[in-house]
């Protein structure tokens, strides 16, 4: 079983055990790489990785990273997607940042 992760428009897979990378997709859209620096949400099933990210919709390959679709999701903006498939879901919450000052 692989470990995935999704950060700054890309989705890889890793190694559990080893902590070894397996594979890295961009997650691409076209000439101007709408999903470059952007968070992205992931779900995993049925040997799919379901990709959610700055208005976009993306299927990969889990064994190879390689996308089997992509759906613009057109006339829904571009904004983060939230996943959901049979009892699962993920959803990209709000980042805050704190800052701290010393006296």
């Amino acid at each position: 079983m692989n470990l995935y992760i999704a950060c700054n428009g890309h989705v890889a897979a890793f190694d559990p055990k080893a902590g070894r990378e397996l594979w890295r997709t961009q997650l691409s859209t076209g000439f101007f790489c709408a999903t470059s620096r952007e968070d992205v949400c992931i779900l995993c099933d049925d040997g799919q990785v379901f990709a959610g990210c700055n208005g976009h919709l993306f299927a990969l390959d889990a064994q190879t990273g390689r996308v089997l679709w992509h759906n613009e999701l057109k006339g829904l903006g571009y904004n983060d997607v939230t996943l959901a498939m049979e009892n699962k879901s993920i959803q990209v919450l709000a980042k805050h940042t704190h800052s701290h000052t010393s006296s």
